[in-house]
């Protein structure tokens, strides 16, 4: 990663680029990728819906020297010119692949040819509506190391309720891994491998960035970190909150709705309190 560069971007180089990507994510977007170095992660990237470039040239950034990172897009008038012209301005176009189409066109024939390697980071922000993002997801994630992190933008956003429906019905397949959102951004959800949740969450709540401003909510069987809550709670209470729901693992399913609603009610759960 070039730390240099990212904080400039971050700081404030990100106006230059034409797009929407909110200061929160930025920040959740170089977080997920230092702590995939700190657990030795590696992989590719990929991002499906580029628009104009401005959260690809932080991938870009984030990426290492010997990772690719693959953009999707139709590339609609000029945006794979103004796409590439970003890429430039931050000296950061190196190893980075762009393929023009409708996703809904892209073929596994495609995607086998395309993708050479397990991605460790793959962004969604195409098509926003349910059946492209179930579709979406169905099709990119076959491609991802069991320890990748998913990006999906817009996720609470009114105007696209699909795009939660479709990730929460995608949350509840099993085969042949289960991807659950673990890690709220600013306008983005982020999901991994269930089994690699609390891991992750666990070494999130160290980082500086993040450290006591955090809040922990629990969705169907998971936990989900909001990422500087209006609603904070100190990570020592979050860590032994994780612990409570990781260790017995036990299925919250079988309990009965009035029991669930009783351990996982914001005047307990959701307010930090161990009680």
């Amino acid at each position: 990663m070039e730390l240099g560069a990212i904080q400039e971007f971050i700081d404030g180089r990100h106006n230059e680029l034409e797009g929407w990507f909110f200061s929160p994510d930025q920040l959740a977007f170089f977080e997920l990728c230092a702590l995939q170095e700190r657990l030795q992660i590696s992989g590719d990237l990929c991002e499906v819906g580029v628009f104009k470039g401005k959260s690809l040239v932080l991938l870009s950034l984030l990426k290492r020297e010997t990772e690719r990172l693959l953009g999707f897009d139709l590339f609609d008038e000029n945006h794979l010119e103004a796409t590439q012209q970003s890429l430039l301005a931050f000296n950061s176009e190196k190893n980075v692949e762009l393929y023009k189409g409708l996703t809904s066109d892209i073929s596994l024939d495609i995607l086998d040819e395309t993708i050479k390697n397990p991605l460790r980071f793959l962004h969604i922000d195409a098509g926003h509506e349910y059946h492209e993002v179930l579709e979406q997801l169905a099709i990119f994630t076959p491609y991802l190391d069991d320890h990748a992190i998913i990006a999906m933008d817009d996720y609470q956003d009114r105007e696209f309720p699909g795009i939660e429906a479709a990730v929460l019905d995608f949350a509840e397949q099993d085969r042949p891994r289960r991807f659950v959102p673990f890690f709220a951004g600013g306008n983005k959800m982020f999901l991994c491998n269930a089994s690699t949740s609390a891991l992750f969450q666990k070494s999130l709540l160290n980082a500086t960035n993040l450290k006591d401003k955090c809040r922990l909510t629990r969705v169907r069987d998971f936990n989900i970190l909001i990422m500087r809550s209006k609603l904070p709670v100190s990570s020592e209470d979050i860590l032994a909150q994780l612990e409570a729901t990781t260790f017995p693992r036990r299925n919250s399913a079988d309990l009965s709705l009035n029991e669930q609603s009783a351990l996982f009610s914001q005047l307990t759960f959701g307010s930090g309190s161990k009680s």
